[in-house]
């Protein structure tokens, strides 16, 4: 029971980290002068620099009722969404498999989903310094045999992951005259299918599109032709999927 403790403490402390590229990398991708690292963590309101322990994660939160101690103003939700949402997984997977090889390189693979979803989700960009990452991890660890399959399966579902939805894209491009998916959302399915093989990519594919179109239609009233940000979505039925594994 301790193992899955330490676990969710660990990640809580990597969704901090994650919190960083989720708000710092989409700036540097439009050319704002900083880095993962410098300046350090400050409020974006005040530029009030945070001390150590106003950023332990979720507790200063609480403690500090979310808001920043010097200037009063809010601190984002996404801040302790995603430290919490990290300690869970974080636990899920160690209470499933135990600390193992597998078990380690799922977590990596939980660290690229994490911040590919909220980017995604304010920004509708899905970097390729995150989607090419996890790609090259995912073919690596299929070569050590560390992942959930071997090398071939491995280049086999990142290429289906990435041929088949820009041939439907392709198709969807000819018949409307627009593009229907960004060829981050095809890195992605690429990436996926090579950590997790081509049985899982085609039910992370249907299972994507039932609720990317149920949610679009039915909760945000989407337009025909607005776009929307698909990753999410994507990376909702990957969870679902992995989990299941």
């Amino acid at each position: 029971m301790s193992h899955i403790l330490y676990a969710a403490l660990f990640g809580a402390l990597i969704g901090s980290f994650l919190n960083v590229i989720i708000y710092r990398l989409p700036r540097i991708m439009a050319g704002d002068k900083l880095t993962l690292s410098w300046p350090g963590s400050h409020c974006p309101h005040c530029k009030t620099k945070i001390r150590i322990y106003h950023n332990i994660p979720l507790i200063s939160w609480l403690c500090l009722k979310g808001q920043c101690y010097q200037c009063q103003q809010p601190v984002h939700w996404r801040y302790p969404l995603v430290e919490l949402l990290t300690a869970i997984m974080f636990a899920l997977v160690i209470a499933k498999h135990g600390i193992t090889l597998q078990s380690l390189s799922d977590l990596l693979l939980l660290c690229f989903l994490i911040p590919l979803f909220f980017i995604d989700l304010e920004t509708q960009l899905l970097p390729n310094k995150l989607t090419y990452p996890l790609l090259l991890c995912a073919l690596m660890l299929a070569g050590s045999r560390s992942g959930h399959v071997d090398f071939t399966h491995s280049c086999f579902a990142a290429s289906l992951g990435f041929g088949l939805p820009w041939l439907l894209n392709l198709f969807y491009q000819w018949r409307h005259g627009r593009a229907g998916m960004g060829m981050g959302d095809m890195k992605l399915f690429a990436g996926v299918g090579a950590w997790l093989g081509y049985e899982a990519l085609l039910h992370i594919m249907l299972l994507a599109s039932l609720l990317a179109i149920t949610t679009t239609l039915l909760f945000l009233r989407q337009k025909r032709h607005e776009a929307f940000p698909f990753g999410p979505y994507l990376i909702g039925a990957t969870w679902v999927v992995f989990l299941s594994l």
